[in-house]
């Protein structure tokens, strides 16, 4: 695990009790010979992946947010004033990956996703935060003047490692976002984890790592192995691939939206029973 909320003003969770939850009930099955071969959990607590969690990690827990970014204006002036806009051009806004980032006159109207920053007296930086795949550049450079959103929790992702049979490998995402706040978020990361390890105990080969046993058998049996529903947001590499399947499209999606409609019903109805 990473130091996290110990120390670090971007953390999104507490790592270090994640990491005490998992492991903890899981240290005795975690290396050989009750498993087929090693497995690695690691914990970082925001995008910036610092002990690489993504690449070198069977399970990876990453910190993220699914708001807006938060901004404090104070502090982005005192940033200013030690740069130029030419600073800001090219050290921020030009090295967005999508382009989130763009420089226009103030007074322009707000949406709803965006974050405004005013930069100078007659400019301003909004970052369109529906396009935003959290690679924490901008809140990088500008640390503080920028933050993480106060709708924290995590991505899962499974599989990453540099294995021999198919090469280095990053994690694919399971599990999008789940807030991990409560006793029971907690419960359900460790019931995720124990589902995971009980999966490759029992189907993967003798020295096989949980990426090489994926790529073996597939993503869609290894999600139906621990009960896990195919999502759109799974993914490996965000925004490179344009090319993809439409079979049963139709039908797919009306599940997933069933799906969403659910959940945020049972959400509602969970609001309604505590205000009661």
């Amino acid at each position: 695990s990473c130091v996290g909320a110990a120390r670090c003003e971007m953390s999104c969770y507490d790592e270090a009790r994640a990491l005490r939850t998992v492991i903890n009930n899981n240290i005795d099955d975690m290396h050989r010979p009750s498993l087929p071969y090693k497995f690695k959990f690691k914990f970082s607590g925001c995008p910036n992946d610092c002990v690489n969690s993504i690449q070198r990690s069977d399970m990876a827990t990453i910190g993220t947010w699914r708001d807006n970014i938060r901004a404090d204006q104070a502090i982005a002036d005192e940033w200013m004033a030690g740069h130029t806009m030419n600073d800001l051009v090219n050290m921020v806004v030009s090295l967005c990956p999508t382009k989130a980032i763009t420089l226009r006159d103030v007074g322009a109207p707000a949406r709803e996703h965006e974050t405004v920053l005013r930069v100078a007296e007659d400019a301003e930086m909004a970052i369109d935060n529906h396009n935003c795949v959290r690679c924490m550049h901008c809140l990088n450079v500008m640390p503080g003047a920028l933050l993480p959103g106060k709708d924290k929790g995590v991505t899962v992702l499974i599989g990453g490692k540099g294995v021999l049979k198919i090469g280095a490998t990053m994690g694919t995402v399971i599990i999008p976002f789940m807030k991990l706040e409560s006793d029971a978020d907690f419960e359900k990361l460790n019931d995720l984890a124990r589902g995971v390890l009980d999966f490759f105990a029992e189907n993967a080969l003798d020295h096989e790592r949980t990426g090489e046993m994926i790529e073996r058998i597939g993503l869609v049996n290894f999600l139906e192995g621990i009960g896990l529903e195919i999502d759109p947001n799974m993914i490996v590499h965000p925004r490179t691939n344009p090319y993809i399947r439409t079979d049963n499209w139709n039908e797919e999606a009306e599940r997933w939206y069933a799906r969403k409609a659910e959940a945020a019903s049972r959400q509602a109805e969970g609001g309604f029973a505590q205000a009661a």
